[in-house]
């Protein structure tokens, strides 16, 4: 056998998320004035940013454990001026042990740490009140200055004494930024609302019998959506995954008033909610759109509708398509009103539990229809980001950004879309000095 195929069988070994388009890379780089096939809009001032698992000894249990890393891409007046990547330096990436048994310690102390730890911080990232901050579900936030270096924990002043969800949800009306904290103890789950300043204006324990894997809620104009899962929490985060799948448990959406009130829980089909895309309010019945998969990490998910009929407690569902999709957005300018349009990643061709392609379709929720954008062969797109043009308020009115890998030549670049005409080619491509690892989510930072 060759040294190449020697390699390559070496390669084939490692799980899906060490190799291929999933592999992590070694190096922080810094890379200014990147090349741009086609035309950046001027218009596009800001900097796109996306977190995603990058485990920094190159092994990994999980997809999910690898130790955070960002992206980020600034664009200005027609140019895309820098690329940078960098490990968000939590307690654990600096090499803290946080185990309570190394470390001799009771488990609620130890689960103290791991909350002031950070946690792997590699799920999303979003801005909030001038701070942008690194998320993971099982830790504190991390804030991160516009260069993507670690600032540190943040904990909204302590009032914010649980792990954050990696799925905060910002209302466009208030500018406020709903959250909420899941844990194996008591509370199991606390909804927190904070002000467009930042400052903690509500904390409320919501009652459940036991935690589940709740990864993503939803916001309506007047209440906030959980859902209560199968995928039942049994352990603390630490050795694997923490969550059992109950053949008994009930799946459940909850609705809890935003204003106060008690939450009230209605019966759904089993299975599990991956991602949501969007939830409003309709004649009564609050309409919530996401990812869904009959059981968690066993079946893969799809577009999925649920209706909640608030005045007779009946809740109607249904699969939107059959098609295998995940990471859906919206243009966040609706998040809580009814929406048009639902971007999704389309997975395609799996081996080994991964898809070998993807591409980015849209859902048209007035016709019915859906659209594919095909990036190209061997072309792998991340979750795209909506960037609205100007003040104009269509929800097609703007720019789709996505992180594509390019298997051809084993690299990466920010592909820009015009949203407008979506299936059409892209306007620019921004050709990136390094392969990023395909991740998690990601967001765009407006240039003050």
């Amino acid at each position: 056998m060759s040294t190449r195929e020697e390699a390559d069988a070496r390669s084939a070994a490692q799980p899906f998320w060490l190799r291929g388009p999933f592999a992590p890379v070694v190096d922080e780089v810094t890379a200014h004035d990147l090349p741009v096939a086609g035309e950046l809009p001027r218009d596009l001032a800001g900097t796109y940013v996306r977190n995603g698992p990058n485990p920094k000894d190159g092994a990994s249990r999980h997809w999910w454990f690898g130790d955070g890393m960002v992206h980020g891409v600034h664009l200005d007046n027609g140019k895309a001026r820098w690329y940078r990547n960098r490990y968000v330096r939590t307690a654990r990436y600096g090499g803290t042990n946080l185990d309570a048994a190394a470390n001799g310690e009771d488990t609620s102390a130890a689960r103290a740490r791991r909350l002031r730890g950070g946690g792997t911080s590699n799920t999303h990232i979003i801005e909030h009140a001038g701070r942008l901050l690194s998320m993971v579900e099982a830790a504190l936030p991390m804030q991160l200055d516009r260069e993507l270096s670690t600032v540190g924990i943040f904990d909204f002043d302590g009032a914010l004494d649980t792990p954050m969800t990696a799925h905060p949800k910002r209302c466009p009306s208030t500018g406020e930024l709903h959250f909420f904290s899941y844990q194996t103890v008591r509370p199991y789950l606390t909804y927190y609302i904070a002000d467009a300043g930042g400052r903690v204006i509500s904390k409320r324990e919501i009652e459940v019998d036991s935690p589940s894997h709740m990864h993503d809620f939803a916001l309506t104009e007047h209440d906030a959506v959980f859902f209560d899962s199968p995928a039942r929490m049994t352990r603390d985060w630490g050795d694997g995954m923490p969550f059992a799948w109950s053949e008994t448990h009930t799946a459940r959406l909850g609705v809890v008033p935003r204003a106060g009130g008690a939450a009230r829980w209605f019966d759904i089909e089993p299975g599990h909610l991956s991602h949501t895309a969007n939830a409003f309010e309709r004649d009564g019945t609050i309409v919530l759109e996401g990812t869904r998969c009959a059981r968690f990490e066993a079946s893969p998910p799809c577009l999925h509708r649920w209706e909640i009929d608030l005045g007779s407690g009946q809740t109607r569902e249904r699969a939107i398509d059959e098609r295998i999709v995940d990471f859906p957005r919206i243009d966040d300018r609706r998040v809580g009103r009814p929406h048009r349009y639902t971007y999704v990643v389309e997975l395609c061709d799996f081996v080994g539990g991964a898809p070998t392609s993807a591409r980015l379709r849209r859902y048209d929720a007035a016709t019915g229809a859906s659209a594919a954008q095909d990036l190209g062969p061997r072309r792998i797109p991340g979750e795209c980001v909506f960037v609205p043009r100007g003040d104009d308020p269509s929800e097609d009115a703007g720019y789709l950004l996505s992180i594509v890998y390019d298997g051809e030549r084993d690299g990466s670049e920010l592909v820009v879309l015009d949203a407008e005409t979506f299936g059409a080619a892209p306007v620019a491509r921004v050709q990136l000095p390094q392969r990023v690892p395909f991740g998690f989510h990601g967001t765009w930072v407006s240039t003050p």
